[in-house]
């Protein structure tokens, strides 16, 4: 009956669009869709083909590293409740590595389709937080001021949204600067439209998370694509983006001046309740306390949320609960949460796309995993619903068809 089923050309791109519009819109529709993508994955052939893959695979390898750490850490967690929590969020970094060939088994008329179905309703979301801004924009641009920005999609977490757009962004540019991939010429017009679009909403949002991915990913497309004619206006297009976006942006501009101010505030010892430098620089002073009285195993992931809360209280009470951070930096965090050495592990495995040779070698891996490496330098991605499916499926999904692809590889390897 299983074999009557046709798995990957309908029932794996149906859960992987669905999984697209409930990260946008729904959390209840992502947790379902990626069960059901799970199910119809481990259905779709022997489960040692698949283990095959992962061990073979020192991308895949790495990401499973990253719910292993955790995982093991329930060995000395006390609040084995928070303990589960956590780990139904980072069940996909071990479920995706291992049907990633479900994603390279995809064929190419469906991954086609199924792009354009991720990228039209990229296009919606960013014209519907636009739509909402404007009617607004007074009022939207004021809140820049006391620490707020827009409203977008994803529940308004606008740090992952931002993040998702760069990716989506320097992917474009991949597509249209990458010869092995030619676009057709009304490809390549929409394209360059939806980037353009990007670019301009990043600079709208203003979130620091997505200007400094969206920066980054244009540094690596100028050295990666340094000797094609294309990118000589990009060049020279990108210094002038800073000015323009000051000029005509009244967010871009409210969000610069808030962080300057911002900065001075913390600098000089002066808390304010509802920012967020503040509590972040508290969340570093809380993690060495913590690390310190348990450097080799650390408090266990499902205590990690209860001990920093203990630190606040002691050391800050002045301090609102919303405000008791985790620690601010996903290397940090590992140290507090399961020790120094699970904190070391976690950077190699964070690193490895970067050593890979294929990974390196394109654009659209590369742009990729240095952007997520940046993001998990000051913030805690892989702790959250949203940053774990970026990191997981986006991450393999790049694997499968950019670094594959690069190494003249079959995409299934």
């Amino acid at each position: 009956m299983l074999r009557r089923i046709p798995i990957q050309t309908v029932v794996i791109p149906a859960t992987l669009g669905l999984m697209w519009v409930g990260l946008l819109w729904s959390r209840a529709l992502l947790s379902l869709a990626m069960v059901a993508f799970f199910a119809a994955a481990l259905l779709s052939g022997p489960l040692s083909e698949k283990v095959r893959r992962l061990r073979g695979s020192p991308f895949l390898l790495s990401m499973a590293v990253l719910f292993l750490i955790p995982f093991v850490s329930g060995l000395w967690s006390a609040d084995l409740r928070y303990w589960v929590k956590v780990m139904q969020d980072k069940t996909p970094l071990l479920l995706v590595p291992l049907c990633a060939g479900s994603l390279a088994d995809m064929p190419a008329t469906a991954r086609r389709h199924l792009s354009r179905f991720a990228l039209a309703t990229l296009a919606l979301s960013m014209s519907i937080a636009l739509a909402r801004y404007l009617l607004h924009a007074r009022e939207v641009g004021e809140a820049y001021l006391r620490a707020k920005v827009m409203r977008v999609d994803m529940h308004s977490d606008h740090i992952r949204y931002a993040w998702l757009l760069a990716v989506v962004g320097a992917w474009l540019l991949h597509g249209l600067l990458d010869e092995a991939r030619p676009l057709r010429r009304a490809e390549r017009r929409a394209a360059w439209a939806l980037l353009a679009g990007i670019g301009a909403f990043l600079h709208l949002l203003a979130s620091k998370t997505g200007l400094l991915a969206f920066y980054l990913c244009a540094a690596i497309a100028l050295f990666h694509y340094r000797h094609r004619p294309a990118v000589r206006p990009i060049a020279a297009a990108a210094p002038l983006l800073p000015l323009a976006a000051w000029l005509l942006l009244p967010t871009f501009r409210n969000r610069l001046r808030f962080i300057l101010w911002d900065f001075q505030n913390y600098s000089r010892g002066g808390y304010t309740e509802g920012l967020s430098d503040t509590p972040r620089v508290l969340s570093f002073d809380a993690a060495w306390d913590l690390i310190r009285q348990s450097p080799w195993l650390g408090t266990g992931f499902g205590d990690l949320r209860g001990a920093m809360s203990d630190w606040y209280a002691r050391h800050a009470p002045f301090m609102q609960p919303y405000e008791h951070l985790l620690p601010s930096n996903e290397a940090v965090l590992h140290a507090t949460a399961a020790g120094i050495p699970m904190a070391l592990l976690f950077t190699a495995a964070t690193l490895t796309p970067l050593l890979l040779r294929a990974h390196r070698e394109s654009y659209a891996s590369l742009s990729f995993h240095a952007v997520a490496f940046l993001g998990l330098q000051y913030e805690v991605g892989l702790e959250t619903q949203y940053g774990v499916f970026i990191y997981a499926v986006m991450g393999c999904w790049g694997h499968v068809r950019f670094a594959a692809e690069r190494r003249n590889l079959p995409s299934q390897s």
